[in-house]
């Protein structure tokens, strides 16, 4: 029996019942913004319905909670929230108003906003803006310095304004876009656009309730990776620009290091049990401490230059990992939280093993978007094989990157830019 799993599963029963007790409908607000968020008819009466509703149904069910959701404007929602009338609030940018001491959840969603034109894309700092009022896009900009030319009430008046020359560029989200442009096919012709950020949006929880239910949050949270898969796939679109940058990336880092020979140099262990013993080890102390195997990988030379080459390709680099054929890490960029990356889609998707040998499953694989709570930043992985030096479809191994998807979505100047900043 695995004690372990048994232990797990008494805990997560036990914070359901306690999340439950004493509450068992929580209050929350949030806004219309279809197809995050909308009202629907139903014979029992008018429904909220929408993408980030069903994600923040799924993880309060899965925290053992019900929720009684309601579509009110966003100043009042954010005044019952500040006055502990509400349970809680969604969804929300971090730029939301600081004088709130709510407690903010993981993302439950995330919006891709793109600057939309007519024509050549001008300098925001000199343009004229326009935006929904009250919206996340509009408490963004407040925050960066630059003041809306024009506010309107609803989405669908900005595009009508952008063909008026009325404005100059339009800040929003791009799959609202896209339900303007099914319902006026014209627009897509007439306007451009181009990535400005992943905007991830957040539950905000009131303090009263925060301090009643302390072990709800941390549930939610544990939750919300597998509720919210639909808001993290990246589009066809995206998926070739990943593939362009990373096929760079790669090119450039082959030149700088031997990854065969790295895998025949680095540390290496015969049986599958020893690699799974080292590996238990390792993920009881990452991140906070090195094994003396992963002390040992992290001082080779190889790992020290992949360190360095991280280092000048920061912010877009978040990681390199290099893996032999069992699976286990021979050389990282820094610690990773676990030593066998065999039971991981970045090994799985790559590899095949027939009774002869490992051989290659596919020549590039991209994972969807994950959400890093330890640095708030949304990254994906990127892996390719690494073939024996004669070409027979035979492997060495798989070579890993991760990528901050922002970074990688962004242009070559702009991501230039962002890189001399830091």
């Amino acid at each position: 029996m695995d004690f372990r799993a048994l232990i797990t599963g008494l805990s997560l029963a036990l914070l359901h019942h306690s999340a439950l007790a004493g509450h068992p409908t929580f209050s929350l607000y949030t806004f219309d913004s279809p197809p995050y968020q909308y009202a629907t008819g139903s014979p029992s009466g008018p429904q909220v319905s929408g993408e980030t509703v069903d994600t923040v149904r799924c993880a309060m069910a899965r925290a053992g909670a019900a929720v009684n959701i309601k579509l009110i404007p966003q100043n009042r929602a954010r005044y019952s929230l500040e006055r502990n009338l509400i349970d809680g609030y969604f969804a929300v940018d971090r730029s939301m108003d600081p004088e709130t001491d709510a407690i903010v959840s993981h993302p439950v969603a995330l919006e891709k906003w793109h600057w939309f034109y007519t024509d050549t894309r001008p300098d925001p700092r000199l343009a004229k803006i326009g935006v929904v009022s009250g919206s996340n896009e509009a408490m963004w900009l407040a925050e960066q310095g630059l003041k809306p030319f024009v506010t309107v009430a609803s989405a669908e008046q900005l595009p009508a304004l952008l063909k008026r020359n009325r404005i100059d560029l339009a800040l929003m989200d791009q799959r609202v876009m896209n339900l303007l442009e099914q319902a006026t096919p014209a627009l897509g012709q007439l306007l451009h656009h181009s990535f400005v950020r992943y905007a991830p949006l957040h539950l905000y929880l009131s303090r009263r309730f925060s301090n009643e239910h302390t072990e709800f949050l941390p549930l939610f949270n544990r939750h919300l990776p597998d509720c919210m898969t639909a808001h993290l796939k990246l589009s066809e679109d995206e998926r070739q620009q990943v593939a362009s940058v990373a096929e760079a990336l790669i090119q450039d880092l082959s030149g700088k290091v031997s990854f065969s020979r790295t895998i025949h140099q680095g540390p290496s262990y015969d049986t599958h049990t020893d690699i799974l013993t080292q590996d238990t080890v390792w993920r009881a102390l990452a991140p906070r401490q090195a094994t003396p195997l992963a002390a040992q990988i992290l001082a080779l030379p190889v790992s020290e230059a992949l360190a360095q080459w991280q280092s000048e390709k920061s912010p877009l680099v978040t990681e390199v990992l290099v893996i032999n054929t069992k699976g286990a890490l021979v050389a990282m960029s820094q610690l990773s939280s676990d030593y066998w990356q065999g039971d991981e889609p970045k090994f799985q998707e790559i590899v095949i093993e027939t009774e002869e040998s490992l051989v290659q499953r596919a020549s590039l694989w991209i994972s969807p978007i994950r959400y890093d709570a330890s640095t708030s930043q949304f990254q994906i992985t990127v892996s390719v094989p690494i073939p024996l030096a004669e070409p027979n479809n035979g492997l060495e191994g798989v070579l890993s990157l991760g990528l901050a998807i922002e970074a990688v979505l962004q242009s070559p100047e702009e991501r230039d830019q962002h890189s001399a900043t830091h």
